[in-house]
């Protein structure tokens, strides 16, 4: 004869670790995923930063193209207007009245 109380209680035992498991490991997923996220975040940020960098650098230097540290930066310069291109991107407008 089979006690049935017992193979309940392992049943119950096993659904609940099951349950944990799978809490678990979604949070982890979701943990992962923002911390990824905040990483290229972080990185779009210090590149930004480089650019601006490099932009002052070659305006200071009265350079139109300069290219440090793997980023390329243009300078387009007018009487009314300063464009800075990373890339062909277009990355600050200054206007002067």
């Amino acid at each position: 004869m089979v006690n049935i109380k017992k193979v309940l209680v392992k049943g119950y035992i096993l659904l609940e670790s099951l349950f944990a498991l799978s809490l678990l490991s979604i949070l982890t997923t979701i943990i992962l995923f923002e911390v990824d996220k905040s990483r290229k975040e972080h990185t779009e940020l210090l590149h930004q930063a480089e650019v601006l960098n490099v932009a002052k650098m070659a305006y200071d230097s009265e350079i139109n193209d300069l290219q440090i540290n793997g980023v390329s930066v243009k300078i387009e310069k007018s009487e009314t207007t300063i464009k800075i291109y990373d890339n062909q991107k277009e990355v600050l407008k200054l206007e002067f009245k």
